[in-house]
């Protein structure tokens, strides 16, 4: 499981909590080695992410930075960038660099998941999220931006709704949701 950083208030490392995805144990976890990964498409910016073991089940769970999607290399800044482009929410000299090849084939593969997932979205953030301004996922990429940045609302779901923005990574899931989880019914 990857969790941020930020979520750690401070500690050197994650505590064990209760929903825990196999054992919902409670025990002091381990530094488990690390891993290399790129901070860019690239293979640019390149930091090792610190993994802790949960010794009574063998989980494992990595720490990454904030700014960063759970299992792509794209910049959380750089996709908002491109996103806020693509769906007019960037203004006069506000307008990121073109999108390269690669970068182009990431935010398109994202589009497609994230049509998919804007019931569920909308749902999890409720009468937070405003009125979408139009159909499909530019409306919703406006009425999701009013929330706040990107990189923020990926720590909350991850915090509160124990999913992402582009996926339900099956280790996120609390104890009490593992099996059918709406967060994961939208196939992600």
């Amino acid at each position: 499981m990857q969790i941020f950083q930020c979520s750690l208030k401070g500690a050197k490392r994650p505590c064990a909590p209760r929903d825990c995805a196999r054992c919902g144990g409670s025990q002091k976890l381990h530094r488990h080695g690390k891993f290399p990964r790129y901070g860019a498409i690239k293979g640019e910016g390149k930091f090792f992410v610190q993994r802790f073991l949960c010794p009574r089940c063998g989980h494992t769970w990595s720490v990454i930075k904030e700014g960063m999607f759970p299992y792509r290399s794209l910049a959380v800044a750089r996709f908002q960038a491109l996103m806020d482009e693509r769906f007019e929410l960037a203004g006069g000299s506000a307008r990121p660099p073109p999108a390269t090849e690669i970068e182009e084939g990431c935010i398109r593969r994202a589009c497609k998941v994230l049509l998919e997932r804007i019931p569920l979205l909308c749902g999890l953030f409720g009468q937070q999220m405003p009125l979408l301004a139009g159909e499909g996922i530019g409306g919703f990429w406006r009425a999701l931006r009013e929330l706040g940045p990107t990189g923020k609302t990926l720590v909350r779901l991850a915090r509160d709704f124990k999913t992402s923005l582009l996926g339900c990574y099956t280790s996120l899931r609390p104890h009490w949701a593992r099996e059918g989880s709406p967060a994961c019914a939208s196939g992600g």
